[in-house]
């Protein structure tokens, strides 16, 4: 072959050499992109942490009854329950107060003696009470002492009131309460009738004669 038809061959095969290979290129270009199409890549999703739902605060609209207990309590005593309550049987003026181991003068006896009892000097008439709860013990009329009531209280206690007026309203046996009328102030007491009206009062404890103060207190 001659140079002129060589070169003439280079050239044609040159110019389309160039040519075939670029549609070769774009060829698997293509196969490539379709290929990618038909079969994409997967990716991963990211993992997205979801906060838990936050818990609404309970509001407690109205206030909470607590179950109350009631305090074991024990019944109050009043001093009145604990003891029986006394009074004084008359209000006047002691003259005569009590004594057992002083012997003292009696104008009315003109001698001298023990005073088991206190003498109250008050109006001719003055009510006369019951210093405590009681019974009647007895009505009577003493040859010294004149018109007599004897009461008996509990815890052996007897309280006696003399020198009333007569026919007291009282009788034997009667049920009487501290501060019930149970006589009148007289002057019937034969060995104390110069001190004039009064009430010649005096207590016992398990027959044994006391200060009628320690009990009327």
């Amino acid at each position: 072959m001659s140079k002129y038809n060589q070169s003439k061959v280079k050239a044609i095969f040159g110019g389309k050499g160039f040519y075939i290979a670029l549609v070769l290129c774009l060829a698997a270009a293509a196969v490539i992109v379709y290929a990618a199409l038909l079969h994409p890549l997967q990716k991963a999703e990211p993992v997205v942490e979801v906060d838990p739902a936050p818990v609404a605060p309970v509001i407690q609209t109205q206030p909470v009854e607590e179950a109350s207990v009631d305090p074991i309590t024990e019944p109050e005593v009043t001093p009145e329950e604990l003891v029986p309550q006394v009074i004084s049987p008359l209000d006047g003026t002691t003259v005569t107060v009590f004594s057992t181991t002083e012997l003292m003068y009696d104008e009315t006896m003109a001698d001298w003696r023990t005073h088991n009892g206190l003498d109250i000097q008050a109006a001719e008439g003055d009510s006369v009470k019951t210093a405590a709860d009681g019974t009647v013990l007895s009505v009577k009329n003493d040859e010294l002492m004149g018109t007599t009531v004897i009461i008996e209280h509990a815890d052996g206690y007897t309280t006696q009131y003399s020198s009333l007026m007569p026919d007291p309203p009282v009788s034997e046996g009667q049920k009487v309460n501290a501060g019930d009328i149970i006589g009148c102030v007289g002057n019937t007491a034969a060995a104390e009738n110069s001190m004039g009206a009064h009430l010649h009062f005096s207590v016992s404890k398990d027959g044994k004669v006391i200060d009628p103060a320690e009990y009327v207190g």
